[in-house]
């Protein structure tokens, strides 16, 4: 016999609890099978962050463009 519960939960420290309402419908050992739906939104990465907020640093300046393509020997 297969049983499903739907519910939401957060994850704390690796571990998802099941809600006490459903622990009885559910025998330790047994086997479960899960699907997880995050529904956070993916965070920006660093390198976008930096992008769209530069941090900046006190006697730093953005190089030219000639600076940038300089060739040195």
């Amino acid at each position: 016999m297969v049983n499903s519960f739907e519910f939401k939960a957060q994850i704390k420290q690796g571990m998802i609890e099941i809600p006490p309402e459903y622990q009885q419908n559910i025998q330790e050992g047994s086997d479960v099978k899960v699907i997880i739906f995050s529904e956070e939104t993916a965070k920006p990465r660093l390198m976008d962050q930096l992008a769209e907020q530069p941090i900046s640093v006190k006697g730093w300046s953005k190089p030219t463009r000639d600076e940038i393509h300089e060739r040195k020997s």
